[in-house]
This record gives structure tokens, sequence and C-alpha cells, in this order.
């Protein structure tokens, strides 16, 4: 069972536009946590769980200290204090730059640990915040037959079932933990990559382009490197994730939940002829590769010809975009929840 590195490519914070609309489609829910945050200490710890690169963060933190100062939850007796964190070996570097930019209106630090672990003290944390993190596994509990991706197993594959139970356990220890930090009072703003229903597996485009991927892999990879490539992540049900067993074990009290769908305007900008449609493909091809590529370069790890032949396969991806891009729409599904430590 393989521990988990980041497997962010270094252009993320130029291709992860897809991730911004769900962080700023997070701007009422982070308004509703803040009315029903109940503060005690006069230093106030936001941790964002899961920073990447740091811009998608750093927007989304300055969403939570200016709804802070709108809801007139601080006064000048309080301290703000923003922790970032990622794994140890995200891209701190890029997460500085922008932390140095001049363009975030409070402090930070930075904490390299799994948050799958506990990262802060006990009873520390005023506001948790994590957004299209959660679906990215601890550890890859097994390597996959018969795709790169566990969303397209059935659901009685022995794989799929490695993949959900694993997931499962996850969210069931970031649960934990996360109370463990909280104060009392304290708030979790969650946005969960996720299905609403089991139709959407076969609706949703974003299936597609996975699909797609695995495809063009297909036609350069052996069989052997193609069992390597496994992208460490489960997309979980709407249901699995509002769990109010796990939130009422954790003493987590539920403030509100919605699943939304969040359109990409990339399709929008081709039909009324703002980009074309080789742009159109570069584009989809950079935000998959964004997550994907790290993966799929894993795969051929010891393969002397490893650059060209990914350089391949996405050159590949891009041609068959261009094929039919009207099916290549790619909303993004959200579970938000609001959790109140209790």
């Amino acid at each position: 069972m393989q521990k988990m590195s980041s497997h962010m490519s270094s252009n993320y914070n130029s291709t992860s536009s897809v991730q911004l609309s769900v962080v700023l489609t997070s701007k009422s829910y982070i308004d509703e946590a803040i009315e029903n945050l109940s503060l005690n200490n006069s230093l106030i710890l936001i941790v964002d769980y899961g920073s990447a690169h740091g811009l998608n963060s750093s927007q989304a933190m300055n969403m939570i200290v200016n709804s802070l100062k709108e809801k007139s939850k601080i006064s000048e007796n309080h301290s703000i204090l923003v922790i970032h964190n990622d794994l140890p070996n995200n891209d701190w570097f890029s997460l500085f730059n922008i932390l140095n930019s001049n363009s975030t209106s409070y402090f930070a630090l930075g904490s390299g640990k799994s948050f799958y672990e506990q990262c802060f003290p006990s009873h520390s944390i005023s506001i948790g915040y994590s957004s299209s993190s959660l679906h990215w596994l601890s550890k890859q509990p097994c390597q996959l037959r018969n795709h790169c991706c566990s969303a397209y197993l059935l659901e009685n594959d022995p794989d799929y079932l490695q993949f959900a139970q694993q997931s499962y356990e996850d969210y069931s220890q970031f649960l934990k933990y996360r109370s463990n930090e909280l104060i009392q009072g304290g708030i979790l703003i969650l946005s969960i990559p996720s299905w609403h229903k089991h139709s959407d597996l076969v609706d949703n485009s974003s299936f597609m382009h996975i699909n797609l991927l695995y495809q063009c892999a297909q036609y350069y990879l052996t069989s052997e490197e193609l069992l390597h490539f496994t992208i460490p992540i489960h997309v979980r049900f709407f249901h699995q994730c509002v769990d109010d067993e796990l939130f009422q074990k954790y003493s987590l009290r539920l403030i509100k939940c919605e699943h939304v769908v969040i359109q990409s305007n990339l399709l929008e900008q081709l039909n009324q002829g703002q980009i074309n449609v080789e742009q159109f493909a570069h584009q989809r091809a950079l935000i998959m590769k964004t997550w994907t590529n790290v993966s799929l370069e894993n795969a051929l790890k010891g393969n002397q010809e490893r650059k060209e032949i990914t350089n391949h396969i996405w050159t590949m991806y891009e041609d068959k975009i261009k094929e039919q891009p009207q099916l290549h729409n790619n909303p993004m599904q959200s579970t938000y929840i609001i959790l109140k430590k209790i």
C-alpha cells in the first residue's frame, strides 16, 4: 500500500481555473459558516487543508478574513493567523511567492503534513477550510487492473471496494483530527468533489475525459505500465460526504449541506468565438494534465522515453477533443458542507 505524495503538476496555479470556480462558489457557504462561528479566543487560527501551490488557497483565505470583518466577528482585540497546510513535497516555493506578493490580507504560515493526521494542537483552530482535496487518498490501496480511476469500475469490483474502503477510512480520520483541532464553537467548511446520484457516473463528462486519457494511454503504454497508471483518488457520492454517523461520532453538528454543479465557461467561450477549437482542446488538456500527469509519469518510471511517450499521449488527447469539442463540457460537481464543533 503506497503512501501518497503531491500529485499536482508544477503549473497548477495557472491551470486550476476549475478548482478556483469551486472556491469562488464557496463564498455564500463561508458567509453562513461565519455567522455560526462562536469565538472565545483573541487569536483566530484559520487553516486551509490542501493549499496546493497557493493561488486558489489565498483567494479562499481572503474570502474568510473579509467575511469575518463583514459579519463584525472580529474587533481590534482579535489577531488572525492563517496556516496553509499541504503535503511536505508540495510546491511551497510557489505558495510563499503568492503570500509575499501583497495579494493577501493576513499573516500566514505553512504546514507540511498530511491532513489525514492531526496537524495542530487540540482545541486551537477557529476555522477549518478544505476545497477540492478530500478525493485524494492518503494511500493507494491497490493498483487498478482495468482503468486508471476507481470511478470507472463496477461497485462490486474488488479494486473498487478497496478504494471505497480507503476513502471511508480517510474521511473518518480527517473528521476525527479536525474535531480534535477545532475549538468549541469552531467551524469546518468543506467542498468535496462528488456525485449526487449513480446516474451521474454515466452522464457526467468528467468521466469521459478520464476515460479518453486512459484510452490514449492504452495506445502507448505496456500492460505492466498500464497497471501502474493508477490515480489515487476516489470520488464519493453525496450521501457518503454527508455522513451523520461520523459527524455525531466526532461532535460535529451539520449546519448546511448542498450538492452543486458548477459549469465551466470554456465551452461557452468556444461557442461564442472567443477561442478556437485548438485553444479549447489545449486548455482542456492542460486542466486534465494538472492533476493526472504525475501519475502517468510514475507509470513510466524507468522508461527512458517517458517524456516522449507522455507528449504523444497528450497530443493524441488534444486531437481527440478537437474531433468532438461539444462533448467536452466538464462541469464540476461538489458537495458543500458546513460543520460546527459542539
